[in-house]
This record gives C-alpha cells, sequence and structure tokens, in this order.
C-alpha cells in the first residue's frame, strides 16, 4: 500500500536530524518530544489526518463526548545551533502491525531526500525499582555510530532484544534506507503510568549528542517534585509499617 508524507520545507535542505517520539512507557518519548516542540521555535511542516488509525472508542469529560481527533500525527522543523530538527509525534500509535510498518516507512522516506546525519526515536526500557538517576540505552543501525553514542554515556543494550511499534520501526526503515539511527531508551519503573523523569534524562542525552542548547528548566522541576513526593510516599510506608508493630509473645 503506498502511503506518502509531504514535507513543506525547500528541498536540498542540510544537517538534518529526524527525532521522534511516539507514546510508549512511561509516555517517554512522547513527554520529551513534546517538551522540544514547546520549547524551540517550531513551526509545523506537516500533519497526517487519519480517523481510522485513531483507538477505536471516543473520549468523554463528565459524560459529553469530546471532539474525535483529525489531526493525529504532526511535523515540525526547528533550526537549532546550526542543525535541522525535524521532529515527528503522534498522539498514539496505530493500532495494527501493518500501519506501524506503513506509518514509519513512510515517516523516513518523508526525510531521506535531505541530508540526513542521523535519524532518533526517544523511548524506555522497563527496570524493576525506582531510580531518580536513571541510565539511557542505545541501540543504533552500525557497530560505529554505537561506539560514537557511547563517548556521550549511552549505555549500549546488551544481548538480544527487540524495540516495539513504530520507536523502534522508524530506526529499522531508517537503516534500511542507509541512513544513521538510534534509538534512546531511558529507564523508567513506571511502565503504564506517567514518567516525570525519563523524558528530562532522554533530552539531556539527545542536547549532548546533538551539540544543542534545550532549556530542560521544566523537565527538571518536574523531575524533582516527582522524587519529593515519592520519598514523602515512602517516608508514610515505613511510619505505618512501624506503627503496625505490635507486641508478639
Amino acid at each position: 500500500m503506498e502511503f506518502r508524507i509531504e514535507l513543506e520545507l525547500e528541498k536540498g535542505l542540510e544537517n538534518v536530524y529526524l527525532v521522534a517520539g511516539l507514546p510508549g512507557m512511561g509516555l517517554s518519548g512522547k513527554q520529551a518530544v513534546d517538551h522540544l516542540i514547546k520549547v524551540l521555535d517550531v513551526e509545523k511542516v506537516s500533519h497526517i489526518e487519519t480517523p481510522f488509525l485513531n483507538p477505536p472508542g471516543i473520549t468523554t469529560v463528565n459524560g459529553v463526548v469530546e471532539d474525535m481527533l483529525t489531526e493525529v500525527f504532526n511535523f515540525f522543523h526547528a533550526e537549532k545551533d546550526g542543525k535541522n530538527l525535524i521532529i515527528f509525534t503522534g498522539e498514539v500509535q496505530p493500532m495494527s502491525p501493518e500501519w506501524q510498518h506503513i506509518m514509519s516507512r513512510a515517516v523516513v522516506e518523508s526525510v531521506k531526500e535531505f541530508d540526513v546525519k542521523a535519524v532518533f526515536t526517544l523511548a524506555a526500557t522497563p527496570i524493576e525499582s525506582y531510580k531518580y538517576d536513571v541510565d539511557v540505552y542505545g541501540v543504533a543501525t552500525t557497530k560505529q555510530f554505537l561506539s560514537e553514542l557511547v563517548t556521550y554515556g549511552v549505555v549500549p543494550m546488551a544481548g538480544q532484544g527487540a524495540i516495539s511499534g513504530m520507536n523502534g520501526l522508524i530506526i529499522g526503515y531508517a537503516k534500511m534506507y542507509g541512513l544513521r539511527g538510534a534509538s534512546l531508551l531511558a529507564e523508567t519503573y513506571l511502565k503504564s503510568a506517567q514518567d516525570f523523569i525519563a523524558p528530562y534524562a532522554l533530552l539531556r542525552m539527545l542536547s549532548k549528542i546533538l551539540k544543542i542548547e534545550v532549556d530542560l528548566k521544566e523537565l527538571e522541576e518536574r523531575r524533582q517534585m516527582f522524587h519529593q513526593e515519592y520519598l514523602r510516599h515512602l517516608r508514610e510506608a515505613e511510619k505505618e509499617d512501624k506503627s503496625g508493630l505490635g507486641y508478639i509473645s
């Protein structure tokens, strides 16, 4: 099935980096990309109106049905420190494997005619317990690129593994088209809830790799607030455990 995406950008755009993040564990990559869009001087360069790719249902607020989304996927462009960032994100991931492949391939095809230096997807990898200073793991399309990422502090993903959904497939298609690509995966223990630590770690690492200045103040504040709230709950749980101890003879 042919599916094309046209970006409203000048031909011959140089020094291009594609950065993608879609909903996944902890909403980590999605939050990171949304923050980039918020703090950079971006312009929308394309969108995809695909109501049939929406989740099969509706949303309601206080018993009233909300409007169905039409622009589910969007592309933005920002010039930052001499680099052209093409940012791709969506409100959902396509429900079917077929459309995940179709969309991922189309995303990569939309940028391959530019001077693409690298393709990045931002995502997360699960851990079993809470961490404040999380590591960022990485997989890359070549050993050489992975070795380069290691110099910035990326931890290579050891052994065999898989990255599901578009956050993985985009990198797969980048390799197929001969583009350098990598998926950066921040640790998260919140597999099905919103994480406020992983997005900060992802953007801190990405900004180091791309050598660009990104305002992370808001993410840092959210990260610290989340940490303090976690410590408060931990202290309360410890008090409850101690108060629950009775006399045993």
